[in-house]
């Protein structure tokens, strides 16, 4: 046990352990000069004090290990709990996988699938689907076309583009009226696109409008149609592959897989494909539950 203070100094010091305060000191010197203390010795006890105060403080400081654990780990042990960018939980028939997978799409697809016929679908398709306010625009050129609910559409103006070609498909009636593939389109660009698959053309183009038409990196002829739309024709692609068990060119499939990603369904899309479910009975898979592309490895 070490000895008790015997002066106001020590005293100071004494108590606070070598650390006091500026504050504390300066009480000392008044106690100190009241006590009758000789005020040149108390001056250098009192510049002492201050030196030890600072050594101590500072020697703390560098020796003393911390005594509250760090709130969080180091950055690198973190695990990723996030996922990757543009990754999404698929909803339909998680725990099946390959042909099983598909199958159910397919069956998905199909259930409920009313046959409307080729008019009344594109009764549904001009008066409803696309129709605001008495104004669709067309899905190629983007062109607005008046047309109030209730009038016949004049074919010189609008006619309907079937985004999966009918010389490429379109074997029985319920094909050709399936309102998941039926587009209002500006019918000269409807015959530019004929029935080119979709792809990326390098420039020339032969067309270089909102939509663009050439041949791409291998020399076949391809249609780009706005990037605006991109994401929504590969869902309707990849619904008449799935519900029609048609086969998508690789080349043009890696294109649609990309625009499927960078557009992504909106709410425009999951509205309009609201009403064809109610008109026609059936859905899109790949609407209600975008994620079920990637489970696919080749459509």
């Amino acid at each position: 046990m070490g000895s008790s203070p015997t002066g106001p100094i020590e005293y100071c010091v004494y108590a606070n352990d070598g650390r006091s305060t500026i504050l504390s000191l300066v009480i000392c010197w008044i106690i100190g000069s009241d006590c009758g203390m000789n005020s040149r010795k108390m001056f250098y006890q009192l510049i002492a004090v201050v030196c030890l105060y600072t050594a101590v403080g500072v020697s703390a400081q560098q020796v003393a290990p911390t005594t509250t654990p760090p709130t969080t780990a180091p950055e690198d042990s973190i695990p990723n709990t996030t996922a990757p960018e543009g990754a999404q939980t698929s909803l339909l028939f998680p725990d099946l996988k390959g042909d099983k997978f598909e199958q159910a799409l397919h069956e998905y697809a199909k259930a409920g699938h009313r046959n409307l016929g080729y008019r009344r679908a594109r009764e549904v398709l001009y008066w409803m689907l696309d129709n605001k306010s008495g104004i669709i625009t067309t899905v190629y050129a983007l062109h607005p076309v008046q047309l109030e609910p209730g009038v016949w559409a004049d074919s010189a103006v609008m006619n309907c583009e079937h985004v999966w070609p009918q010389s490429k498909g379109n074997r029985t009636a319920t094909e050709k009226a399936d309102l998941f593939h039926l587009r209002p389109a500006v019918p000269r660009v409807n015959s530019i696109r004929s029935n080119l698959p979709y792809g990326v053309p390098r420039p020339p183009y032969d067309h270089d409008k909102t939509y663009k038409q050439g041949r791409d990196q291998r020399g076949q002829e391809v249609f780009l149609p706005p990037a605006n739309v991109r994401g929504d024709l590969a869902r309707s692609s990849f619904y008449y592959a799935v519900r029609y068990k048609m086969d998508i060119d690789p080349i043009q499939e890696s294109h649609l897989r990309e625009w499927h990603r960078k557009d992504p369904v909106d709410q425009q899309e999951r509205d309009r494909a609201q009403v064809i479910t109610e008109e026609q009975g059936n859905a899109n898979p790949f609407i209600d539950d975008p994620a079920a592309v990637d489970r696919i490895a080749d459509f």
